[in-house]
This record gives C-alpha cells, structure tokens and sequence, in this order.
C-alpha cells in the first residue's frame, strides 16, 4: 500500500542505502537551496541519546550539523538537512513515508541570532511548516577548573541546567563561538562535548572546519506559521500519537484493509510509547 508519498509501514531495502548516502547527498544538495545569510564555518556533532527512560537498550545515535556564522548559527540533524535539501530540488527524489521519517528522528531546525537575542526553531509537521521565537535563554553556567583533550582542543569543564535536565559541558577557548549544539550557548568558546548528567542525551564533537565556499542559510523562514512553542509541541505531539489520524484528516487516502492499517497503528503505537524521554523536559 502507498500514499502520495510512500506507505507509513512499508518496509524498503532503500532506507539502508539512504542512511549510507546521508552525509554525501547533503553536500551534493547545498546547491539547490534558498540563499541568505552565509555560513563560514561548520561543526559535526555525534549525538547518543536513549529513546526510552526506562530502557537502557534504546539509545540510539544521529549526527548533528551546527553551521557558525558572523552573529548567527543554524544547528539540525544531518538527517534533517538532508531532508530540507530534498524538498528544495526542483525535481525532488522520490522516497517512501518509511523512508522519509527514517531520516531522522528530530524534524526541527534551530537559528540562533545573536545581535537580535533571538533563537527561532522551526520545524515541518506533516504538511505544515511551523516555528517559534524567543529570547536566547542564557543558561547558568558554572566554570569549573577540570580539563581535558577533545577532537585535539583544549576543553573546560562547565555545569549548568537547562529545561528539567542537569549538564555538563566542555568547551574550547581555542575556537571563540559561543554556541553549541541544539540550544546550548553561552560559554566563552565553542562546546566541544555536553551531556546531562543521567547521560540521555550526549553530544560530541566529531569535527570543525572553516568552510572554503561559505554555506547559505537554508529555508525561507518567512514561509513558516509562527505559533508558541506549546502550541507547536502539542502539535508534533498530536501527530506523533497518531500520524494515520492526522492525515486522514487532511484527506489522505490509503486505500489498506482492516487488517493493514491494524498492523500499523499498533506499529506506530508502539514506537511512539517508546519514546517517552525528550531532550526538555521543561519548556
């Protein structure tokens, strides 16, 4: 069974094969996208991170993309970014839903503006293009005099607290940015390494380089509805519980039996149940 794009339960050697393409298709795609506000500089994250609070074999791995700017940043999955790039080609590539959502796991992109003290993460729902502002919320940062090698920088370590979870963080002096992955920011260089401290979630720098050609911001972000960061969370939320729901509401018809679309709510179900541990568990 296929919808416009791809039956939700479909199984495909083809998701295989897209992971492994992942981070040549991102460069190969840059050329296709809306240009703005250009980039000079890229950071490579590893992130682990477990699906389930209460299954240790859930964790699961992404690579993440922080590009650096003068005064501004723009941080997503690679996977996300392949995924924009995607939907920006003028003849797009045809993947399935099972596909298209294996790509990755976090759907959102984050920009953070730093002459402005405004951070904008935006994020496609389903068919709806979403974001939401706020202020660049400064964490408490506490300095501590620990240090260690990371990537063959000089590291300090640094605690503070973010949306329910407890962090440590080390960062470099050796690379003055004062950002980070996701929405960390607010060290005196560049955070190498963080993580909470019951080691849900753990981002690692893998890489940094100064770009020869500097990168353009990708997405039109006037495009996207602007909403609160409840209001759009609910949303995902919502869809999460029960994308068949979503679309079929949106006039998506699958045209599956009784017993095909049984399989895959309760496939859909389960996944969604299992993640049940969000990287804020505070707004």
């Amino acid at each position: 069974m296929k919808v416009k794009y791809g039956g939700i339960g479909e199984k495909s050697n083809r998701t295989t094969k897209m992971r492994k393409l992942l981070p040549a298709m991102f460069f190969l795609l840059l050329g296709t996208i809306h240009a703005q506000s250009p980039y000079n500089f890229k950071a490579t994250y590893l992130l682990e991170y477990q699906e389930d609070s209460t299954d240790t074999h859930s964790r699961k791995t992404e690579q993440g993309v922080l590009y650096l700017g003068d005064g501004h940043s723009r941080y997503s999955s690679l996977g996300q970014a392949v995924k924009d790039s995607l939907e920006n080609m003028h003849t797009p590539e045809i993947v399935t839903m099972g596909e298209y959502q294996q790509m990755t796991d976090f759907r959102y992109k984050i920009f953070k503006n730093y002459e402005e003290n405004e951070l904008i993460l935006a994020e496609k729902v389903f068919q709806y293009d979403l974001k939401y502002k706020q202020d660049l919320k400064a964490i408490d940062w506490e300095i501590q005099p620990e240090r260690k090698e990371i990537s063959g920088f000089n590291a300090q370590k640094a605690t503070g607290s973010f949306a329910g979870r407890d962090y440590i963080a080390w960062f470099t002096p050796e690379l003055p940015f004062l950002d980070g992955p996701y929405k960390f920011y607010g060290l005196p260089g560049l955070i190498l390494e963080i993580s909470d401290l019951k080691n849900h979630y753990h981002f690692r720098l893998t890489g940094f380089q100064e770009l020869p050609n500097p990168v353009d911001q990708i997405l039109k972000l006037k495009n996207y509805e602007t909403v609160s960061q409840k209001e759009l969370d609910q949303f995902r939320e919502d869809y999460d519980r029960d994308p068949i729901g979503t679309m079929e509401k949106a006039g998506v018809i699958f045209g599956w039996s009784e017993e095909e679309e049984a399989k895959t709510r309760k496939e859909l179900s389960e996944k969604y149940n299992k993640r049940n541990n969000p990287l804020e568990l505070q707004p």
